[in-house]
C-alpha cells in the first residue's frame, strides 16, 4: 500500500503538485499567515516563519519514517510561488484507507483550483498508493471544504456529532465525514 516510492509531479490547469520541500518554508509562511485562510484548521497562523518551518519539519517530513508520503506543495503555473499543500494522512493500513487535507491561499480560492486538486490526489490515492477509500472531513462551520468535496465526487457518509474539540474555538464541533472508494472510480 505505502511505500516510500517517489511521488508523481502533477501537472493541472493552473497548478502543479509537487513533493514539499524545505525551501517552501517561506511561501508557506505567506499561505500560513492569513487568520482567514486557516480559520477551520488546527494550526495556524504562523506568526513567524520558523513556524512555517517546524511544521515542514515534524508535521510532513516526519511522515516519511513511517513510510508515508510527505504531501503536496501547490504551485501557481505562472508565478511558480507555493500558493498552498495538499496532503495524505491517517492512513489505515487494516482497513487499507487514508484522508485527505488541504488549504489555500486566499487569493485563489473559489476558482475550481482546489477541486482539481482533490480528484488528482483522489486518483494519486487509488493509482499510485493502492488505496481503496479516501476519506475527508471538515467540520460543519467550514463550508468551502464542502463545496470542494461534493464538486470532486465524493459521498457523504456521516455527522460525528460534537467530536471534534477545536483548539482555536474551545468547543466541540460537528464533523462532516465524506468518502470516496476506488471501484467507485473505476
Amino acid at each position: 500500500m505505502i511505500t516510500n516510492r517517489k511521488m508523481p509531479t502533477i501537472e493541472l490547469d493552473r497548478v502543479i503538485l509537487r513533493t514539499l520541500l524545505k525551501k517552501d518554508a517561506n511561501d508557506f509562511f505567506e499561505v500560513g499567515k492569513d487568520p482567514i485562510t486557516t480559520e477551520f484548521l488546527t494550526w495556524g497562523p504562523f506568526k513567524t516563519i520558523k513556524e512555517a518551518k517546524t511544521m515542514i519539519k515534524f508535521t510532513y517530513f516526519r511522515r516519511m519514517a513511517r513510510q508515508e508520503p510527505i504531501g503536496y506543495a501547490i504551485l501557481d503555473k505562472e508565478t511558480h510561488q507555493m500558493i498552498g499543500t495538499i496532503e495524505f494522512h491517517t492512513f489505515n493500513r487494516k482497513n487499507n484507507t487514508c484522508e485527505i487535507g488541504y488549504v489555500l491561499k486566499r487569493a485563489y480560492w473559489n476558482q475550481g483550483i482546489m477541486t482539481a486538486c482533490v480528484d488528482a490526489m483522489t486518483k494519486v490515492a487509488f493509482e499510485h498508493l493502492d488505496i481503496d477509500c479516501v476519506i475527508i472531513k471538515h467540520i460543519k462551520e467550514n463550508m468551502a471544504s464542502q463545496r470542494v468535496i461534493l464538486k470532486a465526487g465524493y459521498q457523504f457518509i456521516e455527522i460525528n456529532k460534537q467530536s471534534f474539540f477545536h483548539p482555536k474555538t474551545h468547543r466541540f464541533h460537528d464533523v462532516y465525514v465524506y468518502e470516496k472508494w476506488r471501484k467507485q472510480s473505476l
